[in-house]
């Protein structure tokens, strides 16, 4: 038990209190900001930090969920001194050393004095819908440095003893598209930032500073200990789990690996083996910080599952470890492209989730869809001669099924905080008309437990030279796993004009021009299916079939349910179920034909040899040397020989002598 001075009550009493001022900034922000990917997307965050930089409380009800494990000590100590009054903006992930993980993320924080004493600190982040770059919305897949991707703000001091540095705020809104509703957002923030100070205040006024601070360090210690409690419950072991990105000009698909080691009370998320930072905006700037929140959500949110009154601060990531190699996509050298860093931390959550899948088959659901696609548009206002800019949909797909219930429609457990943009709302925003947005048929993982239903959302252009982007995108060629006898979930999909002549497969789309009249279909990944597909009781497919989600086909295919005049036919199903070769489930993933094809051409212990034989070599080098010896490797797999690790470390070494020779 965390010894303390402070009377349990009074301490849980402090911790309610916390997360009361946290879900109020949060709805601050949500109720006064202005662009739709803030007021009703709710993509932004507000938290509580405690002086030394960890997150003491953050909100679980409004707004992301990723905010404990921020750093926040890097953006604390950019500055040797802070005045009452105070409050500091940045966006670059490269001077904030991984608090902002990319541009478009616009961060603000703000001392909270009591008595002369910084006592805590308020955090706010909002997600811009542009601050410049290449592209409207500031994000593509295909940029390659960070200088593409908009304005960069190094860690300033916005407002100076409450007065506000108007220099700073024209410079960043000269460099958008948006600059009004960017101007509205941050007031947003500020807002947010008052509330915090206002109710901290109170809270320091009624128990006293020395209480809230002593309930700060307190809070933290419950969090710990907590969350080594539930981490001995997790059998000893090391568990490996991998997986990839599906990136545009990149030969391999992008690998990310993970071995979680749990011991006693602690665990250890090695990444060695994951894939060298890339030319491409999939790079996650962690800068190697310890608990970062981008590798750590899938855990708090186990935790939480345990324990749903566990307090939620950055106390809960302090018994886990990170290994993170250098020089690769989990922690790259700066100045890269970190746009589309969300498609990497969506994918460690499904290695941390295929960890513990091995470690607890019973308690741990098949992989999510994998993949959150938030598609903008962008056109001029033939009014005002203005770019308009604005987010059409947040897409998710499917969880995956679990070990009692189907998956989740819609929604992933990987980014279900994302709200859905009304249609009402979008299609007064943009010329667009919204044709059909729901689940498709046949588009949820067969499982025991199935996988939640994909979504399909497709719109009408009315106006030309709309411009639309999309990044996320992924699982056009792998699969999320199914789990324990369950299948892989159906892959996604986007067209331009489908059902007719001019029918094209636009996958993973950087930037599209749109004519009116055009139409375009997105089709997201669903979960996989957890559990043996014969044992999912024959009602329930037949209520599958009612509402839509199968065919009657599929209920045979993938069932073996028999449907006959909208009824079962018992006799025929039982016929059918009977001649199906038992499945062998325990622990078993079905991780889809097209990486088993892949692996069977590029095998993991190739891959590994690979990418550590290249993290031995000068950076600078690396990108060349990988495009060698990848089409090298790529000439014996189309020649039909099979690849080993020591092909890989000898072919290297020639390549790397040649240079040194030349």
């Amino acid at each position: 038990m965390v010894k303390s001075d402070i009377d349990p009550v009074l301490l849980e009493i402090l911790r309610n209190r916390f997360k009361a001022i946290v879900e109020e900034m949060a709805s601050v922000t949500l109720r006064t900001g202005f662009t739709v990917f803030v007021k009703e997307t709710s993509d932004f965050g507000a938290c509580l930090v405690a002086p030394s930089g960890e997150v003491l409380a953050a909100p679980t009800e409004t707004s992301v969920s990723l905010m404990v494990g921020l750093p926040g000590w890097e953006a604390i100590n950019a500055f040797d001194h802070y005045d009452e009054g105070d409050v500091c903006i940045a966006n670059d992930p490269d001077t904030t050393k991984g608090l902002s993980t990319h541009l478009p993320d616009i961060w603000v924080w703000k001392p909270i004095f009591v008595e002369g004493e910084i006592i805590a600190f308020a955090f706010n982040f909002i997600h811009s819908s542009d601050v410049g770059g290449r592209v409207p919305g500031s994000i593509s897949p295909i940029n390659t440095d960070i200088f593409q991707e908009g304005i960069r703000v190094p860690p300033l001091k916005l407002i100076r003893k409450g007065e506000i540095n108007q220099d700073i705020v024209d410079l960043i809104l000269l460099n958008c598209r948006i600059p009004d509703q960017n101007w509205g957002d941050i007031k947003a923030q500020l807002a947010s930032l008052a509330t915090a100070e206002r109710r901290v205040k109170e809270l320091a006024g009624r128990y006293g500073r020395d209480v809230v601070t002593k309930g700060i360090t307190d809070l933290l210690d419950s969090a710990e200990e907590r969350a080594r409690d539930i981490i001995r419950s997790i059998p000893n072991g090391a568990y490996n789990a991998s997986d990839y990105m599906e990136a545009v000009g990149v030969a391999r698909p992008i690998r990310i690996e993970l071995t979680m080691k749990i011991e006693g009370d602690s665990i250890d998320l090695d990444f060695t083996g994951t894939d060298l930072q890339v030319a491409a905006a999939f790079n996650l700037p962690t800068w190697g910080q310890q608990g970062h929140y981008m590798l750590s959500l899938a855990l708090l949110n186990y935790f939480r599952t345990l324990d749903p009154e566990i307090p939620y601060n950055s106390g809960l990531i302090r018994p886990v470890r990170f290994e993170l190699p250098l020089g690769t996509i989990v922690n790259p050298e700066p100045g890269l492209a970190y746009g589309v860093r969300a498609a990497t931390f969506i994918r460690v959550m499904d290695c941390i989730m295929g960890c513990l899948a091995q470690a607890l088959p019973e308690a741990t659901p098949a992989a999510s869809s994998g993949a959150i696609s938030i598609v903008l548009l962008s056109v001029i206002d033939q009014e005002t001669g203005k770019r308009r800019i604005t987010v059409a949909q947040p897409l998710s797909g499917g969880s995956g099924g679990r070990p009692r219930q189907d998956g989740i429609e819609g929604t992933s457990f990987t980014g279900g905080w994302l709200r859905n943009v009304p249609n009402e709302v979008l299609e007064a925003e943009m010329p667009i008309l919204v044709e059909e947005y729901g689940y498709p048929i046949d588009r949820a993982a067969a499982g025991r437990y199935r996988g939640g239903s994909a979504i399909r959302f497709r719109f009408r252009n009315l106006e030309d030279g709309t411009v639309m982007t999309a990044r996320g995108l992924e699982r056009f060629r792998f699969t999320p796993w199914g789990f324990q006898g369950g299948a892989a979930g159906p892959n996604a999909s986007v067209l331009l004009n489908p059902g007719t002549a001019a029918e094209k497969s636009l996958g993973q789309l950087d930037l599209v021009t749109l004519e009116a009249g055009d139409v375009v279909e997105f089709v997201t990944p669903s979960g996989g299916g957890y559990g043996d597909p014969l044992k999912r009781p024959a009602g329930e497919v037949l209520s599958d079939v009612i509402a839509g989600f199968l065919t009657e086909e599929a209920a045979l295919k993938d069932y073996g349910v028999v449907l006959s005049d909208g009824a079962i036919d018992e006799v025929a199903t039982d016929r059918v179920r009977v001649s199906h070769v038992a499945q062998t489930l325990q622990g078993t993933f079905d991780k889809g034909s097209a990486r088993a094809a892949f692996e069977a051409q590029w095998p993991e212990d190739v891959q590994r040899s690979l990418i550590a034989g290249l993290l031995k070599q000068p950076s600078a080098r690396r990108r060349y040397l990988q495009k060698i010896l990848e089409a090298r490797l790529q000439s014996e797999i189309e020649a039909g020989d099979r690849l080993t690790p020591s092909q890989v470390e000898v072919w290297l070494e020639e390549i790397v002598s040649k240079g040194a020779k030349s």
